[in-house]
C-alpha cells in the first residue's frame, strides 16, 4: 500500500520506518491511519526474506507524540467517542502483538519526545537506543484514560510495582536517564549520533541467527504465563469505556484549551 503518514525504507537486511509529520501536525502521531499504515508496513518487513531487522524513528523533535488530542476532541463533539476508540485501537492493538512476536528483532531510536501510545510503541520494540535529550511519559491518566497500547499488560511484568504506580498514576515526564536507570533503555547517545548508533545496532541484529531470535521472542511471550491476546483484549475494551468518563472529556478539553485540567473522578 502507499503510506501517507510513515515511510518505509529497505536497505539490504535493514527495514526503517519512519513516523512522519503533516502539514498539520506538530508531531508524529498514533491516529487511525499511522496504526494502519504501520502494521501494513510491518507485515510487509514481516514477508520480505531479506529483512532481518527492523528501525522504528521518529521526525524532528519526537519519536510518537501518542494519540491525536485533536480527534479526541473532535469525537466528543460529534458524540463518537467510543466508535473513535474502538477503531483506532484494533490496529494498534494488532501492532502490539505484532511487535512482540516477529519474527525480527526491532530497534525503537528515540529521538525527543515518546508519550502516552508512543512511549508504548517504544516499549513494544525489542531494542531502546535513546537521544539524550529524549523524553517518556505514561500520560494517559491526563486524559482520564488508563495505559494503553498493551501498557497495563507489559509494565508491570517489567518493572517493580510501584514504580509501575509512580509513571501511571502520576503520568510525569522521564529522563533517558531515568529510564536507562529503570532498565528500560539499552542506551543514550547524544542526538547527533542516534542514527550512526541505531545502524550499527541493527546491522549487529541482522548478523545474529534471526530465527533464533523470533522463537526467543514468542518464548519469552509464552513464558509470561497469561494469554496475551486475551490481556490487551480486554485492556482495549476498558480504554473504549474510558471514553465515557468525565475525566476522559475533562483532559482532552483541557490539553486542547492548554489549561490544567480538574478531574473527579467521575
Amino acid at each position: 500500500m502507499a503510506y501517507e503518514n510513515i515511510k518505509l525504507e529497505i536497505q539490504g537486511s535493514i527495514a526503517t520506518i519512519t513516523l512522519t509529520v503533516s502539514p498539520n501536525r506538530k508531531f508524529p502521531t498514533l491516529d487511525m491511519e499511522t496504526g494502519k499504515e504501520l502494521l501494513s508496513a510491518i507485515e510487509e518487513c514481516e514477508k520480505t526474506e531479506e529483512v532481518r531487522a527492523l528501525i522504528i524513528k521518529g521526525t524532528g523533535k519526537a519519536f510518537c507524540a501518542g494519540g491525536d488530542i485533536k480527534k479526541f476532541k473532535e469525537a466528543l463533539e460529534d458524540g463518537t467517542s467510543e466508535a473513535m476508540m474502538n477503531t483506532l485501537t484494533q490496529d494498534l492493538y494488532q501492532l502490539a502483538y505484532k511487535l512482540r512476536t516477529l519474527r525480527i528483532p526491532v530497534i525503537a531510536a528515540v529521538n525527543g519526545y515518546a508519550i502516552g501510545a508512543g512511549l508504548n510503541l517504544a516499549l513494544s520494540c525489542d531494542i531502546i537506543i535513546a537521544s539524550e535529550d529524549a523524553k517518556f511519559a505514561e500520560s494517559f491518566i491526563n486524559l482520564g484514560l488508563i495505559p494503553g497500547f498493551a501498557g497495563t499488560y507489559m509494565l508491570p511484568k517489567q518493572l517493580p510495582w510501584p514504580k509501575v504506580a509512580e509513571m501511571c498514576f502520576f503520568g510525569e515526564s522521564l529522563s533517558a536517564a531515568e529510564m536507562e536507570k529503570l532498565g528500560l533503555i539499552n542506551k543514550i547517545v547524544p542526538f547527533e549520533d542516534l542514527d550512526v548508533t541505531v545502524n550499527e545496532y541493527a546491522e549487529r541484529l541482522a548478523n545474529q541467527p534471526t530465527l533464533a531470535i523470533g522463537r526467543m521472542k514468542k518464548l519469552f511471550m509464552e513464558g509470561f504465563h497469561s494469554d496475551f491476546a486475551t490481556a490487551i483484549e480486554n485492556e482495549r475494551q476498558i480504554q473504549i469505556a474510558s471514553t465515557n468518563t468525565e475525566d476522559y472529556q475533562e483532559g482532552v478539553f483541557a490539553l486542547n484549551e492548554k489549561r490544567k485540567p480538574v478531574f473527579k473522578g467521575k
